[in-house]
């Protein structure tokens, strides 16, 4: 908490100095003073702090490959494809383990990638319901889901 509050701090002074005050300022003095904690680690004793910003970008990358790919696949079977073709589902999809706020994270974020949206949830938060919009394979979605979105939470959230 330490390393998040000082580099809030590097990110202000920053944005300061800048002869205009806006958001790109404070975002580059976001990422020099990330730079400047991951640089002195062992002294500020940031190591999960650094692991769990890095996780965070990763993330970030993976949800947004996610996400362009869905509307791709979307698009190209809606226009392209069969109507007679198209498989929608609704699948169950296990969270066990996982705390409120990542299941709060996962679900959002698989409602925002296009193709399949988070229904219901269990009365004992152990089984999200899902509607996928095509698919031949649910266990082929549900493994998606672990390796891309699943993962990606957890690399920032432990």
């Amino acid at each position: 908490m330490m390393s998040l509050f000082i580099n809030l701090i590097i990110s202000v002074i920053w944005m300061l100095l800048d002869r205009e005050m806006s958001v790109l300022g404070f975002a580059i003095g976001y990422v020099i003073g990330f730079a400047m904690i991951w640089l002195f680690q062992p002294i500020l004793q940031s190591r999960n702090y650094v692991r769990r910003v890095l996780g965070f970008v990763r993330f970030m990358f993976i949800f947004s490959r996610s996400f362009l790919v869905s509307c791709w696949s979307i698009g190209r079977a809606s226009l392209i494809g069969s109507i007679h073709s198209i498989e929608p589902r609704l699948i169950s999809y296990d969270v066990r383990g996982l705390s409120r706020v990542e299941m709060f994270l996962l679900s959002h974020c698989i409602s925002l990638t296009p193709g399949t949206t988070t229904v219901d949830i269990t009365e004992d938060f152990s089984t999200f319901i899902l509607h996928v919009f095509d698919t031949q394979d649910p266990d082929a979605v549900r493994r998606d889901i672990d390796k891309t979105l699943r993962r990606g939470i957890l690399a920032f959230t432990r």
